[in-house]
C-alpha cells in the first residue's frame, strides 16, 4: 500500500464555537493538497484535493504547454450536446474534456503513485487570482476522473498539535 501524505492549508482562522453544555470546540477550515507531475513538465503541481468537485479541474494556463497526441487527447460530447459550464467559487468557465496519454504521478515529498488514463476538464480561462499574484492557480482534483479512484483519504488530528491531518492510501 502506498500512501501519500497531503498537506493542510487552512481556507480561515479556527472558529470558536461553545455548544450548550460543553466546552470551546475549534471548528478548522482545512485545505488538503498535494503534488501532481505532469507529462512533459520539470517540476510538479500544486493540486487541491475538493470532495466537493465533482472533475479534475485544469486551469487554461496548465493546460496549453501540452501537445494534443503527445501529451491528451480531446474527448469530445456527442453531437448535439451542449457541453456543461464549470462553476467554482468566483469563477464560471466553458470546458473540454481530455484524456492524458501518459500517467500522470500524485506524489509528496517522499511517494509517488502513478495513476495512468486520467480524464480531466481543460477549462477555458483562469480562475480570479489575487491583486499581485505571480503564481499559477492550483489545479483541482475532483472526485472522478482516475486520480482519487481507488483511494482511501483519511483526516486525523496530530495528537502533539491538535492540527489536521491527512493521508490519502492507494493499495
Amino acid at each position: 500500500m502506498s500512501t501519500l501524505r497531503l498537506s493542510v492549508h487552512s481556507t480561515g482562522p479556527v472558529l470558536a464555537i461553545t455548544p450548550p453544555g460543553r466546552g470551546r470546540v475549534d471548528v478548522y477550515r482545512p485545505q488538503f493538497r498535494s503534488l501532481l507531475r505532469l507529462p512533459n513538465t520539470l517540476l510538479p503541481r500544486d493540486v487541491v484535493i475538493d470532495t466537493g468537485a465533482p472533475l479534475i479541474c485544469f486551469p487554461e494556463d496548465l493546460w496549453k504547454p501540452f501537445q494534443v497526441g503527445i501529451d491528451f487527447e480531446w474527448l469530445p460530447f456527442p453531437r448535439g450536446v451542449v457541453p456543461p459550464v464549470g462553476r467554482m467559487a468566483g469563477w464560471q468557465y466553458p470546458f473540454r474534456m481530455a484524456h492524458f496519454l501518459l500517467p500522470v504521478t500524485l506524489m509528496d515529498y517522499a511517494n509517488a503513485v502513478d495513476r495512468p488514463d486520467v480524464i480531466a476538464a481543460f477549462a477555458t480561462g483562469n480562475p480570479p487570482q489575487p491583486p499581485n499574484s505571480k503564481g499559477l492557480p492550483p489545479i483541482i482534483v475532483g472526485l472522478w476522473g482516475g486520480l482519487l479512484e481507488g483511494s482511501r483519504l483519511a483526516i486525523g488530528r496530530d495528537p502533539t498539535t491538535g492540527q489536521v491531518t491527512g493521508e490519502l492510501e492507494f493499495p
